[in-house]
């Protein structure tokens, strides 16, 4: 019930996470005790249990952090069927939790040997150019795999994130930088040989082949018209091939905002281009004009030289300005893009990167 209700004002994603996370409760409590059976001492005991088990996805022992949620779904569950009150109102506490939540940041090296490690091994490509783009917009995962072909406007320089898959429901155009348009040049030219021809198709098409429940109602191969799930299991073997154990694929935008805070771009533009909405942070009534977007686009260009050097296989000229060079080279986003007057060794580092991907995906017409 309460979650049918908390429906009304949230995605349906979210219901379907927090449901799936209400399970560790519903499974230590049991799903068939009644929630007026659920006293302050049974809660305790969760969080002591709870806290020595190893969490299948990080690998290490269960947060506080994650705890505390936990208990916070099962509060909403309890206040919503009027059970929370009394004794465990008053002297329920949430585990004390680490003040420094904040990710990691890569180094420009790191960066260039996750990009060179990725192009040895085509099954670490797809990981790869989602992390430029990552890298290049400060963008979470989510929000790049729920991108459509109608999302990009590479001839603007800039991406629109969607109210319906941003994190605070608030749509936002962040600014394109040239590692991120590098990794979207790849990822385009993906999406158009597995057959993404229409606005609203996705940019990352579903494998059909990898769902349990797709797989066996049909015989295609790739859906354009649903986005993919997940790379974690690419990624973190492209990480430990880098030898970068525990780096997340979210600490590329934790890279990008530090790599922004140390070129000197304003906290104000920061927060437009990443999305962030909190108490701290609000963007409410701060007015972000686009010329400051672009001025923090620069900025965050030149700390991302070396990197696109690496991504490209040949020397980047960094630019003072950058206003309509990408509009020469599109004509709109359902094109073919055209390379920028490429080196000898840029010439073929790009035909043969196209090769790698015209041999994984061959045409559309092949994958029915």
């Amino acid at each position: 019930m309460y979650f049918t209700w908390k429906a009304a004002t949230n995605r349906e994603g979210t219901i379907a996470r927090e449901k799936r996370i209400f399970k560790q409760i519903e499974k230590f409590v049991g799903a068939s005790v009644p929630l007026r059976r659920i006293d302050l001492e049974l809660i305790r005991e969760y969080q002591q249990e709870r806290r020595k088990q190893i969490s299948p996805t990080m690998r290490k022992a269960v947060s506080p952090r994650s705890i505390n949620y936990e208990l916070q779904l099962l509060r909403g569950v309890m206040q919503h069927a009027n059970c929370w009150k009394g004794d465990l109102a008053e002297r329920y506490k949430p585990l004390k939790e680490s003040k420094t939540r904040a990710g990691k940041k890569a180094t420009n090296e790191q960066l260039m040997k996750i990009i060179e490690t990725a192009k040895k091994n085509e099954y670490w490509q797809l990981a790869m150019y989602c992390a430029a783009v990552a890298a290049g917009t400060g963008c979470r995962s989510w929000e790049i795999k729920n991108l459509q072909l109608q999302d990009i406007r590479i001839a603007e320089e800039r991406l629109c994130v969607r109210r319906e898959i941003a994190k605070n429901w608030k749509a936002r155009e962040p600014r394109l930088l040239a590692l991120a348009e590098w990794g979207l040049d790849q990822l385009l030219y993906r999406a158009r040989v597995l057959g993404a021809a229409e606005p609203e198709h996705y940019l990352l098409p579903m494998n059909l082949r990898k769902s349990r429940h797709w797989s066996k109602k049909t015989l295609e191969k790739w859906d354009v018209t649903q986005p993919m799930k997940t790379w974690v299991k690419s990624w973190r073997k492209l990480m430990a091939a880098c030898h970068m154990p525990g780096f997340r694929f979210h600490d590329l935008r934790h890279t990008f905002r530090t790599q922004g805070a140390e070129a000197g771009v304003p906290l104000e533009v920061m927060m437009a281009q990443l999305g962030h909405m909190d108490r701290e942070t609000s963007l409410e009534y701060v007015h972000i004009q686009q010329h400051a977007l672009q001025r923090a686009q620069e900025l965050i260009e030149r700390e991302q030289a070396e990197v696109l050097r690496a991504a490209r296989g040949r020397d980047v000229k960094v630019r003072p300005m950058r206003k309509q060079t990408a509009e020469a080279r599109w004509s709109g986003i359902w094109k073919t893009s055209e390379a920028a007057e490429p080196t000898e060794s840029g010439g073929l580092e790009a035909e043969a990167s196209n090769h790698r991907l015209r041999r994984r995906y061959p045409s559309s017409a092949q994958l029915m």
